[in-house]
């Protein structure tokens, strides 16, 4: 098992999940949003909103399709099975922005001291959605086309072509939760728990269940 697990990891980092483009784009925002941080007295947490924004696009990785062209192959033919390469994939996926994201709140603690909105559960709360809808909603789909439509809805509903309750708003567009509690608003965090977590075992038991060949097969 450990085996196992040191050779997905090694084989990630060969084969990283996410362009290495977007990682460069984690640190140019780590450090724009680290000098606004330290400059100004961000007490909302929206310094962290780009990296929140980035982070739905690292994780629309596009599971099946980096599978159907032989990405995996290697992991397969091991006898790794599909949902544990999916969980490392995702896993990795969610690295870069975790670490921005520890690193801005490191910042702003030692910066400002007191309270720290970047450390807030809504905060947190956004950082989930962000890390788990969006790979559960493109497990099927090319790379970045759920953060992509989620960006799409979020405009339409800025334009106010569609007007939602405020607490469907905060699930579809949870930066707005940045930070805040959640404590004040169980019922927000009821739903948004609840999406993140059926989202994610619906994915799972898809890739469980997709006829995907090894390409060499095919």
């Amino acid at each position: 098992m450990m085996a196992d697990l040191l050779y997905v990891i090694r084989y990630f980092q060969v084969v990283p999940p996410i362009p290495r483009l977007l990682m460069g784009s984690f640190v140019v925002l780590t450090v724009a949003c680290c000098v606004l941080t330290a400059l100004t007295d961000d007490s909302d947490g929206a310094s962290v909103v780009p990296i929140v924004v980035l982070q739905a696009f690292s994780a629309s990785t596009g599971f099946a399709v980096s599978a159907r062209r032989g990405y995996f192959d290697l992991l397969i033919a091991r006898g790794l099975s599909r949902v544990r390469i999916a969980i490392a994939q995702w896993l990795v996926a969610l690295v870069p922005g975790l670490c921005s994201w520890a690193i801005l709140a490191s910042v702003r603690s030692l910066s400002h001291g007191g309270h720290n909105p970047l450390l807030e559960s809504g905060t947190a709360m956004a950082f989930f959605m962000a890390s788990t809808l969006p790979w559960a909603a493109n497990v099927g789909l090319p790379r970045f086309s759920g953060a992509i439509g989620w960006l799409l809805l979020v405009s339409l509903m800025s334009a106010g072509g569609v007007i939602w309750p405020d607490s469907v708003q905060d699930v579809i567009f949870p930066v707005g939760l940045v930070g805040g509690s959640v404590a004040s608003r169980a019922g927000v965090f009821a739903v948004a728990l609840l999406l993140s977590v059926v989202g994610m075992a619906l994915a799972l038991v898809w890739v469980h269940r997709i006829d995907i060949r090894l390409e060499a097969a095919q």
